[in-house]
């Protein structure tokens, strides 16, 4: 820690006047921020480095440290062989040579070298036997960190690392340090946090304050500091930008959502890749930490009259635990700290959001049945399909025109928002918002109960060139929208929603009107009949073919943790652990879920794209419901690599042509199922481990790889290909009909394997065993 970030206020407690009492030590301050970052498995706190200091001591938080990915002569994790390995070693391969050559990725019209590519992104692709470890990994760093005492802090260090850009951050000590003779803690705070913002008017400040009790005004001191020093830390980590400049800069989400371009020249770019998101997520932590020490929950339910501060960073606003409404026009819709102690809110101005104008915004609810929104004004054109009704913006082809930030929304800025409370919340906006980060850090965290998310586009857990996350401890909970969503990273950003507990129904609307769709977010694969979700665990990317000035944008990581319970997933195409360009995850922790989706779905990649769809157990059913059309569970496509990974429990699949562990014009898909009572069915051929490349077979293209593997080890399942039953337990299959002259290695048991750069196989092992370490 720099010895220089200790005020006088920290010099006249080491000084020993009895009049000081620290929040925790400056000792044990710099005991934290000079310890090591290595989390201690097991322990829910593990990445919180103040162990020899008292419980409300300033605490460091620390990114935890990946494991490296296996490298030397064998560069792919390698457990006991087992049916995977023979699997492999019937078309000729083992663990150490499935993948991508990088030598070979330049033929794909894609750039791997793109230089704002996560540092992750290669060594995942070109070894997607990697992708198991570093998804359970990821999970356990999650879980671990929700279920903490410092949930946001650690969360969004855990996403910073996955950025490629760890973080050690140590608040302040001087922060933490009252006078024990101020009879107005908190307003010394806010004049001093105000002082690098150009000072505030004293007086004003003191006289506003004088009813608020001296326990919570104690408490709230260390936040104020942080938020001042947040502030200031997030316009310096925007640059040197030119106000023109910034302005396009904060109409990136417009540009995300496809309803407005931008001129990519030099300049624009510049500032672009100037924004330094690693201070801003260090802001973000050291602020989140104060929050989470202050233990700000002993206050649910005090009585409090409204308080309403001024400050040139944004508003300071306390309420009660009466049932409050805020409402537009008053100080609530500029806050920069937004406190409420209790009682079933009415929030209809933005809460927890940031931007160019408010570079910080936090706020806080303790308890109560919460209702998050604005003010609703309602058009015709809302009428149809799962639309939400518009706040005055209006919609265009049907598509929210709406870009006002909500609820955990940070663009350019850093925005928290918290609910701490057990009561069953409903938060509700159109765009931007529910924990999104666009050039900046928005998380939003809810503790417990059934809580209803609704959002149309880029919401629930978003981020591009930032971290955007949704938080929640447990309870019965629905998350809805169209488009962008429910963990959806876009280039330089991790967007992730992770839940821990309850019977959770992740729902975004399936597009196709046969459905109860409504098609507003066109899909090239099914116009006038899906949507493209891009959610629910999904990276995308932005093609240079797609942009007038030919520069492509390799995308970020989309992440979805379910932890627990019997979970429902809808959505229409590419969701469910997809990679368009980027890298997408769906992780599931067990119980019997169920999963619909149209194209591009659980488990699928396009362009270059990463995909892993991880199930830990339970019973679960695949496409029970929809018509599955194509391209789904366990395929990869055009240098491509995913993995579907489904570890136990009686599990129904159905699946279109291209489907079940295929790889599809150079590219690679696996599907590993262990154990249980299953059952396969797939609408047509090239599945269960197939490999067709067709698409290119005529081309220079078709002498390069393309890998189906398909794995049932252990228990029993039955196989329909195209309603016909096949007989395939117990047995070795293959289907790459361009390595021969006819279909004549398709779909055999005890297939001949024809050589060819199209390898395909697939294996079924009732006493067998799989693993993907």
């Amino acid at each position: 820690m720099d010895s220089a970030s200790f005020s006088s206020r920290s010099r006249a407690l080491a000084t020993g006047l009895p009049a000081i009492v620290a929040i925790g030590s400056i000792a044990a301050a710099l005991h934290a921020c000079s310890a090591k970052d290595d989390a201690v498995a097991g322990e829910p706190d593990a990445a919180v480095q103040d162990a020899d200091a008292p419980p409300s001591a300033p605490a460091c938080i620390t990114s935890p440290s990946p494991a490296p990915h296996p490298s030397g002569a064998c560069d792919a994790p390698r457990p006991e062989v087992d049916a995977f390995d023979e699997a492999l070693s019937k078309v000729g391969l083992d663990r150490c040579s499935f993948g991508l050559d990088v030598k070979l990725v330049p033929q794909s019209g894609w750039d791997l070298r793109d230089p704002r590519r996560l540092p992750d992104y290669e060594p995942l692709l070109l070894r997607p036997l990697r992708l198991p470890g570093y998804g359970r990994e990821t999970a356990k760093w999650l879980d671990e960190a929700v279920a903490s005492k410092h949930p946001v802090s650690r969360a969004i260090a855990v996403a910073s690392v996955r950025r490629g850009a760890p973080i050690a951050a140590c608040p302040e000590g001087a922060w933490f340090v009252v006078d024990e003779a101020d009879a107005a803690p908190l307003a010394t705070a806010i004049v001093e946090a105000s002082a690098e913002h150009g000072g505030v008017d004293e007086a004003a400040v003191r006289a506003a304050i004088a009813e608020v009790p001296i326990d919570l005004q104690r408490a709230l001191s260390p936040v104020v500091r942080a938020l001042g020093r947040a502030a200031a830390e997030t316009v310096a980590a925007r640059g040197a930008v030119d106000p023109t400049i910034l302005r396009k800069l904060e109409t990136l989400p417009s540009w995300l959502i496809g309803s407005r371009t931008i001129k990519l020249d030099d300049p624009f770019l510049a500032a672009l890749d100037g924004v330094d998101v690693l201070r801003l997520s260090t802001a973000a932590v050291h602020l989140a930490t104060a929050i989470e020490l202050a233990d700000l929950e002993r206050f649910a339910g005090r009585e409090l009259s409204a308080v309403e501060i001024d400050t040139p960073f944004g508003a300071i606003v306390l309420g009660g635990a009466k049932n409050d409404v805020y409402r537009p026009g008053s100080k609530a819709e500029t806050a920069a700290l937004l406190l409420d102690l209790g009682g079933d809110d009415d929030y209809r101005v933005p809460t927890a959001a940031a931007n160019v104008a408010r570079p910080v915004s936090v706020a806080i609810d303790l308890a109560g049945k919460d209702r998050y929104g604005y003010v609703e004004k309602p058009t015709a054109d809302d009428s149809v399909g799962t639309r939400l009704p518009s706040d005055g913006a209006g919609r265009n082809g049907g598509r929210t025109s709406s870009r006002v930030g909500r609820q955990g929304s940070a663009v350019l800025g850093v925005a928290l928002g918290y609910d701490f409370g057990a009561g069953d919340d409903l938060y509700r906006s159109l765009s931007v918002s529910q924990g999104v980060g666009v050039l900046g850090v928005g998380v939003l965290f809810d503790a417990g109960g059934k809580d209803r998310y609704e959002s149309e586009t880029l919401s629930q857990g978003a981020g591009a060139f930032g971290i955007g996350m949704v938080l929640d401890r447990g309870g019965d909970d629905q998350y809805r929208g169209y488009n962008e969503l429910q963990g959806f990273g876009f280039t330089r950003g991790v967007g992730a929603v992770v839940d821990l507990a309850g019977n959770d129904v992740y729902f975004a609307n399936p597009g196709d009107p046969a459905l109860g769709g409504d098609p507003i977010y066109p899909s090239a694969q099914l116009p006038g009949k899906g949507n493209t979700t891009m959610g629910q665990g999904c990276g995308y990317g932005r093609r240079w073919d797609t942009v007038p000035e030919e520069i492509g944008f390799l995308g970020g990581l989309g992440l979805l943790r379910d932890a627990a319970g019997n979970d429902t997933y809808t959505a229409s195409v590419f969701a469910q652990g997809c990679g368009f360009l980027g890298f997408g995850a769906l992780l599931e922790g067990g119980g019997d879920d169920s999963y619909d989706g149209l194209w591009y779905v659980q488990g699928a990649t396009a362009h270059m794209g990463i995909a892993l769809f991880h199930e830990a157990g339970g019973n679960d059913r695949y496409n029970a419901t929809f018509p599955v059309v194509a391209t789904s569970v366990g395929v990869g496509h055009d240098f491509s690599s995913t993995v579907h990974l489904d570890e136990g429990g009686d599990d129904v699949y159905r699946g279109p042509g291209l489907s079940l562990g295929t790889g599809y014009a150079n590219g690679l898909g696996v599907l590993v199922n262990v154990g249980g009572t299953d059952s396969f069915a797939a609408s047509g051929a090239f599945t269960l481990g197939g490999a067709m490349a067709g698409e290119v077979f005529k081309s220079p293209r078709g002498k390069l790889p393309t890998y189906g593997v398909f794995v049932k080890a252990g228990g029993s399942a039955t196989y329909a290909i195209g309603g016909v039953d096949a007989l395939r337990s117990g047995g070795t299959w293959s289907y790459a009909p361009e390595n021969a002259s006819s279909a004549g290695d398709a779909g055999t048991t005890d297939a001949t394997f024809v050589e060819g750069p199209a390898k395909s196989v697939g294996v079924d092992r009732p006493s067998g065993k799989a693993s993907l370490p």
